[in-house]
């Protein structure tokens, strides 16, 4: 083994054909350790234009507009898909104020098993969604997952029983389970580590407007049932209005994201090579097809890869109630009648569109980029307005500490830019996703269950609970990300001079427990 990092001698072009030299192009010191051999058939997709940047210089200016011109073209459209995806899940919640479960005769158990089915098909085919990400041109996979999801969505409007909704359900849960490790995927490939938590902010909290139109969609319909002329009950058309709106940016998904940058049909061709150059420093590249069994088990026996897994859940435990149970509360526990319910979710709307921007602008101007403190400072937040909701009698004072929970959206981005920004190695960083929404989609499926009967007591008080294990998580994530960063400099000053790594070892696939250079984000 090894005791210092090894230099390449490696001197031919590795991205030519039919070379005929060794596929190894040099070998690197893990930080455990560990020798790595980088072969050239296995590097990142961006490892093919390495030539073509060579001594390329980036004008700041340049830079700036280009970053803006990325924000313009791709931010819009993943949040107005990340809307769709929350109006689809509020959808239920609303649906039963307008009479659903009535119409297929469901009663009020088999309505707690309507999100979580969605979940179970979710959580089934979590691992095999990711891999299609990975293996087939990402923004085609994702297009076509979209247009499917929209389609099983208006086939919603057309069952007359309870378990035919349940199968759609499932079978919408499939395709929806794709969404989120795509977006995290997209925002790896085009924006650098300290770009990522605002853009992450952006796209996640720009969903409030899928609660905004959603809810103001669901009043509309409530208020004018009966006397709009048309023949289908409220529900039904809710259920068709989003679909369309989901079918129409899904084929606007395949025609409008690029599968990797350097094909980006909006930039010019020295724009394509400063993308190439700017996400040197995020040590990853544009991603690797093939899977790797040895970042799969890197992912399984990496502890925060199950500190993620915990807070997924206990996120998703209140996540779960609020998108099935929350205008069913505001009805039940907090008075307000069937159309206010609808409207109250609006501020929501409003605090998921505003406050994660915000949080993100703080972090940046103000902590020095440490999202992860930011993190933990909104998570005690929100368990403050938990206490309200749980033990205070005041309606306004509880309305406070219901809208407290929009403000873990924050969170939420954090923890998306994280698995973006600091999980390395395209099949590890697929499996860690996994392992994160497998406990997201277990806590969704758990949180319908926690509301039994009015006031709710149970479900307010496992909020409360499950709040409080986040803020643990992303506590111990702060201090092991911390301790590794501190590890690697000691190592590096260490070797002093020894300390040589392969050129464009960043575009080598590797995972960031292998590659030397990789920090983490905190």
């Amino acid at each position: 083994m090894s005791d210092s990092l090894k230099k390449t001698n490696f001197t031919h072009d590795i991205v030519s054909v039919g070379d005929e030299v060794d596929n190894v192009i040099s070998a690197v010191v893990s930080p455990g350790g560990r020798e790595i051999i980088i072969d050239k058939t296995d590097v990142d997709d961006a490892m093919a234009y390495v030539s073509e940047v060579k001594g390329v210089d980036i004008d700041p200016a340049a830079d700036r507009k280009l970053v803006r011109k990325i924000d313009f073209m791709l931010l819009p459209l993943i949040a107005l898909l990340m809307s769709c995806s929350l109006m689809d899940k509020t959808t239920n919640s609303y649906a039963a104020l307008m009479g659903f479960e009535a119409d297929l005769n469901m009663t009020s158990k088999q309505y707690s098993w309507v999100g979580s089915t969605f979940y179970f098909g979710y959580m089934v085919f979590e691992y095999p969604g990711t891999m299609i990400l990975q293996r087939f041109p990402l923004s085609k996979a994702l297009g076509t997952a979209v247009v499917l999801w929209g389609i099983i969505l208006m086939l919603h409007a057309a069952t007359q029983n309870t378990a035919g909704f349940l199968v759609l359900r499932f079978i919408l849960g499939m395709f929806e389970g794709m969404m989120n490790p795509a977006y995290m995927m997209l925002v790896s490939q085009w924006w650098k580590k300290e770009e990522q938590f605002m853009r992450s902010c952006l796209y996640v909290g720009l969903q409030g407007f899928g609660t905004l139109i959603g809810a103001g969609t669901a009043y509309g319909l409530y208020t004018h049932r009966g006397i709009t002329g048309h023949t289908f009950a409220s529900w039904r058309l809710f259920y068709i209005i989003t679909a369309c709106i989901t079918i129409f940016l899904g084929i606007l998904s395949l025609i409008h994201i690029p599968d990797i940058p350097t094909k980006a049909w909006f930039l010019n061709d020295t724009e394509k090579k400063y993308i190439v150059q700017r996400i040197r420093g995020n040590q990853q590249g544009f991603g690797n097809h093939h899977w790797k069994k040895n970042q799969v088990i890197e992912a399984l026996t990496d502890i925060p890869s199950y500190i993620l897994f915990v807070y997924g859940f206990t996120y998703a435990l209140a996540n779960g109630g609020y998108n099935n149970f929350g205008s069913i509360l505001l009805h039940q526990d907090f008075g307000f009648d069937t159309g206010q319910s609808m409207l109250m979710n609006m501020p929501g709307g409003g605090i998921d569109v505003v406050f994660p921007p915000f949080v993100a602008w703080v972090c940046y101007r103000f902590m020095k980029n440490r999202r992860l403190v930011a993190a933990i400072i909104v998570n005690a937040l929100v368990i403050v307005g938990m206490c309200l909701l749980n033990f205070t009698t005041h309606r306004g004072s509880k309305l406070a500490g219901y809208l407290s929970f929009y403000m873990a959206t924050a969170v939420l981005s954090c923890v998306y830019s994280i698995i973006s920004s600091n999980v390395a190695g395209s099949s590890k960083k697929i499996t860690v996703s996994t392992i994160y929404f497998i406990g997201y989609c277990v806590g969704n499926i758990v949180g319908p269950q926690t509301f039994t009967t009015a006031p709710y007591v149970g479900a307010k008080t496992a909020m409360l609970v499950s709040f409080a294990v986040g803020t643990f998580c992303l506590a111990s994530l702060l201090f092991i990300y911390h301790k590794r960063n501190t590890d690697r400099d000691a190592q590096k000053a260490a070797l002093g001079n020894k300390y040589v790594v392969p050129e464009n070892i960043e575009f080598s696939d590797l995972t960031d427990k292998e590659n030397p250079e990789f920090r983490y984000s905190l």
